[in-house]
């Protein structure tokens, strides 16, 4: 009986700590004001083997900028551009300056510094670009 009376008393100790302990969070910025900065590029991820940076990629980087454009330096070599935000699929495109094409990316996470873009190849190979917040 003193077993079930403690049970109790903890059990609805602990709801009610719960319950006071609510924290209000605030919401996310928007997408877009959170992918807007200069990234470090970090690694990939394909078939959930991660893959770090090697010493070719060591300066990659990709810098979005608030008035729709884009510099993005891969395995050493630049590209510029102009990018769109699809904030309600959570979609970029790049559309590179030199060449005209564009990529579609899928921005998987962009929150606390990191940045994670999802790239799917035409044989469906996903490939995740992992990005960190460059120091300011």
């Amino acid at each position: 009986m003193k077993q079930l009376v403690f049970f109790l008393a903890i059990f609805f100790i602990s709801a009610n700590a719960i319950a006071q302990t609510e924290t209000t969070q605030t919401p996310a910025p928007p997408l877009k004001d959170r992918i807007v900065g200069k990234w470090i590029y970090k690694g990939t991820e394909e078939f959930a083997v991660l893959t770090p940076a090697d010493s070719t990629q060591k300066n990659d980087y990709v810098e979005i900028t608030a008035d729709g454009n884009y510099m993005m330096v891969t395995n050493g070599k630049e590209e510029t551009g102009a990018y769109k935000l699809v904030a309600d699929y959570k979609q970029i495109y790049f559309t590179s300056n030199s060449t005209k094409k564009t990529k579609m990316y899928t921005v998987k996470s962009s929150l606390n510094g990191k940045l994670v873009l999802d790239f799917q190849t035409p044989d469906l190979i996903h490939t995740k670009y992992q990005y960190e917040k460059a120091k300011q």
